[in-house]
């Protein structure tokens, strides 16, 4: 089964495998067989996601780590220098993203293990390919995306809530190279707060990276790009991977000097309007 996830193709075989609370999961997320852009000039090669039948206590490593985690407690996200792994009660997958491939037993009596898997694939393989998953909420003004990242609480929900605008993602978007120079940014499938938004499978140019804070009145501040550099590594959703997070560190350092980055102190008291207003303030090219 081919769904593409940030221009990126994905498929999960054998899709006889698949049980219906996984393709339910599957069905919110944007089908592979669209005209999705791919983040490359060339179209890439499909990740390969193996389901492979059996308890998830047999698979090796499974009782290392995760065994004991509830469902409500997040997957333990590893490397063990060859593979990206995951382990929880309900999942074991072992993710090669250099190799695009990988392998994933689980419950399949719920759809969260197998969306997991595919998130922290889709996070291990976009710096290889010059992007970055970011924690952030991604909006469309004017035909441009505009990703507002922070920490959990800094209101990246909230903010996209209020948005009349094109909404891409209110959790978790991806930036990836434009095939003619600049950064794309796109929804990943993946939600928040909004549970099961739009699957849109839209790349848009990029116009600025706005980091949310807290204040009155509304006001957007230019950031360095040593500042956002900082910034953005802690929002970026890399799995801890010395190899995947050298190649991150050098797509941050090359963003931050193409796409403008700013600081937006803001209320969700006041209205969306105002928020744009400052956007179009400080994207207005100055003489």
């Amino acid at each position: 089964m081919m769904i593409r996830l940030a221009g990126l193709p994905f498929r999960v075989e054998p899709p006889r495998g698949l049980s219906a609370a996984e393709r339910q999961a599957l069905s919110r997320l944007p089908p592979g067989e669209g005209p999705g852009d791919a983040p490359t000039a060339t179209a890439a090669p499909p990740f390969v996601l193996e389901l492979v039948e059996g308890p998830v206590a047999s698979a090796p490593g499974a009782g290392e780590r995760g065994e004991g985690l509830p469902d409500e407690a997040p997957a333990a996200v590893d490397w063990d220098g060859a593979s990206v792994t995951i382990r929880h009660r309900r999942l074991a997958a072992d993710l090669d993203p250099a190799a695009r491939h990988g392998r994933l037993r689980r419950d399949g009596s719920v759809g969260w293990p197998l969306e997991v898997t595919l998130r922290t694939a889709l996070a291990a393989r976009l710096p290889l390919e010059g992007g970055l998953p970011l924690h952030a909420a991604g909006v469309v003004v004017n035909g441009k995306g505009v990703a507002f990242f922070g920490p959990s609480g800094a209101g990246k929900s909230t903010l996209a809530a209020s948005c009349p605008q094109v909404v891409l993602s209110d959790e978790m978007v991806a930036v990836v190279p434009g095939a003619g120079g600049g950064y794309r940014l796109g929804g990943t499938g993946f939600w928040g707060t909004f549970e099961s938004g739009d699957p849109r499978a839209d790349l848009v140019p990029l116009a600025a990276l706005v980091e949310l804070d807290k204040g009155r009145p509304t006001r957007l501040d230019r950031l360095d790009a040593r500042s956002a550099l900082r910034r953005l590594v802690a929002s970026t959703l890399v799995p801890p991977a010395p190899p995947l997070w050298s190649a991150a560190l050098a797509v941050i350092g090359a963003l931050v000097r193409v796409v403008p980055a700013f600081r937006l102190a803001w209320s969700p008291s006041e209205p969306w309007e105002a928020i744009e207003e400052a956007l179009g303030r400080g994207l207005t090219p100055r003489d």
